[in-house]
């Protein structure tokens, strides 16, 4: 069971098992992909003349961060976004315990950990639907393995920081917070290495000025002209007021909030405590070889690495500590939020628990068949529960395409009284399926996104979309729409007021859905 084939063999069995499950997900349950879903429609088909996306949104993506997706989901290969959507995410799934792999081996470590990293495969980001911040995980493992690399001296020092270079670039246009993150975590590697020979730190270090370049001239120059315009609605932008005012009180408020990342990359798999007990013994396969080394180093005094050689450059393990400082630095450190942007520091969960992945596979004591069968036990758990996961949620989901209307040329908006499931809201973003699906045009969050690359035109006028559940008032958008998707039951006081309007009458009952259409004109629209 201990042999390297038997590795192999289990290892490409769970890749196997994951991709057949990937491709068999209709709906993803993760908050934020039918956002996504309807960028990448809205800029695919911007330009086709059997669609009114022009009239009601305007594009903003030139040389913009997180816009990978837009032009991934524009691949002609691709006959619509949601193939192109299922692609991305089998390759997220699949290639994150493939890269943790290599990254294990340069380090020489217990192979066997690697299964420990399909325990992360739909970790926060993903099931999130921060699907840019969950490939741009997956390119921070790119990157480590390409500068241990360099350190073993397996390939060109040339090449690789080439490639280093290149991948950075490529991370800006993932996720622009997570390029900030291999900034800092490239400078940390390579100033420790050449902490005693300036010169080789500098021409390193030239590795990272395009990426520096190029966030330079997105925030002082890109972004400020995009917030300055009127297509943006949000108020808050000034940053560094908010963040002074932040560090001052509510930064120590949230640390026991902080330790979610014990269970934050599975406790979606059931509601409340059920969920968090679940990730917690899911993380516990991770944390236990950490756990067994700070227990021996503080009350057997044994010293299962040698400490000794942090100061040795040519160590790998010394960048893995780097790594897991700089990790964990973004994580207790950073906000819970920036105006317009939200959630921050809980993003590095993930990350952090790769880190903590890569320091215990050097943990010596840790590599005997007790490991092998309990990592084999624990991979096909977390396999089993996430297929239960999904194929309920695609279950309870079944008929929802039968209640959005057809009509592209009318307006959809949305009021969502019953967002979660499992106790997480993943049913926020339902309404952007009319554009997905049939090129409609419907309010939608990503027009108002500080940071988004889709934007509302003046001529369409959409409303702002509320969420139901923080008791905003819907009446602009229900003057301002021809169609209201509707998600459970609806709260008295906005049946009062659509009573009150009187121009709306149900056309479609579905399950927990609902279809209100406008048709008559009671009172004027404002």
């Amino acid at each position: 069971m201990i042999t390297k084939k038997s590795f192999r063999a289990l290892f490409i069995l769970f890749l196997l098992l994951h991709t057949v499950l990937i491709l068999n997900i209709d709906f993803f349950p993760f908050s934020d992909v039918p956002n996504h879903l309807a960028e990448g429609a809205i800029f695919r088909y911007y330009n086709e003349g059997s669609n009114w996306f022009k009239q009601y949104y305007t594009l903003h993506y030139l040389f913009y961060p997180n816009t990978f997706h837009l032009y991934f989901f524009s691949f002609p290969v691709f006959p619509d976004v949601e193939v192109a959507n299922k692609v991305l995410h089998l390759l997220i799934v699949v290639s994150l315990p493939v890269l943790v792999l290599l990254v294990i081996r340069e380090l020489k470590g217990n192979i066997w950990f690697a299964l420990g990293s399909f325990l992360l495969v739909y970790g926060y980001n993903l099931t999130f639907g921060f699907t840019g911040n969950a490939v741009a995980n997956n390119v921070i493992l790119l990157l480590i393995w390409f500068w241990l690399r360099t350190i073993n001296q397996k390939s060109s020092a040339v090449g690789n920081m080439g490639a280093i270079s290149v991948l950075l670039l490529f991370v800006y246009f993932l996720h622009a917070m997570v390029a900030l993150f291999c900034l800092l975590m490239m400078f940390s590697f390579i100033a420790f290495r050449f902490r005693g020979n300036f010169v080789k730190l500098v021409q390193y270090s030239l590795a990272l000025v395009p990426l520096g370049l190029l966030v330079l001239y997105w925030w002082f120059f890109i972004q400020n002209a995009v917030e300055s315009s009127t297509a943006y609605s949000t108020q808050e932008t000034s940053t560094l007021a908010y963040m002074k005012e932040y560090y001052k009180a509510e930064f120590w408020q949230t640390y026991l909030d902080r330790t979610m990342f014990l269970y934050a990359d599975n406790a979606q798999l059931f509601i409340g405590k059920i969920g968090k007990a679940t990730g917690l013994l899911l993380t516990t396969f991770i944390l236990a070889p950490i756990s067994l080394l700070l227990y021996n180093f503080l009350f057997t005094r044994k010293r299962s690495i040698n400490w000794s050689s942090f100061l040795k450059t040519d160590d790998t393990s010394n960048y893995m500590l780097l790594f897991l400082a700089v990790a964990a630095g973004c994580y207790f450190l950073l906000p819970i939020r920036i105006p317009g942007q939200e959630p921050l520091y809980e993003r590095f969960s993930t990350i952090l628990l790769l880190a903590l992945i890569f320091i215990g596979c050097k943990v010596p004591q840790i590599n005997g068949r007790f490991f092998s069968y309990a990592a084999s036990v624990v991979a096909l758990a977390h396999l089993l529960l996430w297929g239960d996961y999904f194929r309920q949620f695609d279950q309870d989901n079944s008929t929802f395409a039968e209640v959005l209307p057809t009509d592209n040329d009318k307006v959809l908006t949305y009021m969502n009284y019953d967002p979660a499931y499992r106790g997480r809201n993943v049913y926020d973003h339902f309404q952007n399926y009319f554009i997905v699906w049939n090129r409609g045009i419907a309010t939608s969050k990503v027009i108002d996104y500080r940071f988004g690359m889709i934007r509302r035109h003046e001529q369409g006028d959409l409303p702002y979309q509320e969420h139901m559940y923080y008791n905003y008032d819907p009446e602009d958008m229900i003057k301002k729409s021809d169609y209201i998707l509707v998600r459970g039951d609806m709260s008295e006081p906005h049946q009062q007021l659509l009573d009150s309007l009187g121009y709306f009458e149900e056309v479609k009952n579905v399950d927990k859905w609902h279809l209100l259409k406008k048709t008559g004109n009671k009172i004027a629209l404002e």
